[in-house]
């Protein structure tokens, strides 16, 4: 089963690794999840779940913006955080 969900999470990385790159913009992470940007960036500010709190404790500051590992997204999509 772990290595199942460990295949899963590479597949996911691959396919956002060639999507999006290796680091994921709020507006890309939004495109991925569906929502709109001001409603995660909302999310993101007062996270009410643990899928949320991961995302938001992912996040690389760069500068002034904010950007998302294509490898920790994928674990969080997935569900195996270690976090």
């Amino acid at each position: 089963m772990q290595e199942q969900e460990s295949t899963s999470v590479v597949t996911l990385e691959n396919q956002l690794t060639e999507r999006f790159g290796l680091l994921l913009s709020q507006t890309q992470l939004a495109e991925l999840l569906k929502r709109s940007t001001g409603g995660l960036r909302y999310s993101l500010s007062y996270p009410c779940d643990q899928q949320t709190r991961s995302l938001k404790a992912c996040g690389r500051k760069i500068g002034r913006r904010v950007y998302y590992p294509a490898m920790e997204v994928a674990r969080i999509i997935i569900g195996t955080d270690e976090s």
